[in-house]
């Protein structure tokens, strides 16, 4: 990376101005140094502008008639930014929190278990049992959420479709179909 020092002194060498006025410009992507491998591993990209503001409009239009009851896991503000955004009912706070916990808890109840089997073996079944619960439970959760999330997806995309209007249909086409 070219240092920036130079460009804010008061006397500039010919060779500074030329360097400067020759050097390529590198996309973001090739600064961070990401692949095409790199790529298919990140969030999804929001849906074209018109899309998202015809769904923005649409949930300002119908309110909480049309929105899943309010739950901090299953339905709260993040998934109805998210809808607008991608079209996916669900909300990343959420998920990342029930995968960090149940990994924490496999941790803390391996290293629970092992002192504790040292100590005294006729309880290795319990330790086993309550690691089992304390993995199992949070990603129980994920997966009920992920349900709910799946459904809520559904229903508001149909509904979305079944009123939005035909500009919104012809860009998205045109995006999507990479013709615009």
């Amino acid at each position: 990376m070219k240092s920036v020092s130079g460009l804010f002194s008061s006397q500039k060498s010919e060779k500074d101005e030329e360097s400067l006025n020759t050097e390529e410009s590198t996309s973001p992507s090739e600064v961070k140094g990401e692949t095409d491998e790199s790529k298919a591993n990140e969030l999804p990209r929001s849906d074209p502008a018109i899309l998202v503001l015809a769904r923005t409009r649409f949930i300002l239009e119908h309110g909480e008639e049309i929105l899943p009851p309010y739950h901090i896991i299953n339905s709260n503000s993040e998934c109805i930014a998210v809808w607008c955004k991608t079209g996916r009912w669900s909300t990343l706070q959420a998920s990342v929190f029930l995968h960090s916990t149940a990994i924490g808890n496999a941790k803390s109840s391996t290293v629970a278990g092992i002192g504790v089997a040292a100590a005294n073996p006729f309880l290795i079944p319990l330790m086993a049992g309550i690691g089992i619960a304390a993995v199992g439970t949070p990603w129980l959760l994920l997966k009920m959420a992920n349900d709910k999330w799946t459904e809520a997806t559904q229903s508001l995309n149909d509904q979305f479709w079944m009123q939005a209007k035909p500009e919104v249909f012809v860009d998205c086409i045109e995006k999507w179909g990479k013709l615009g």
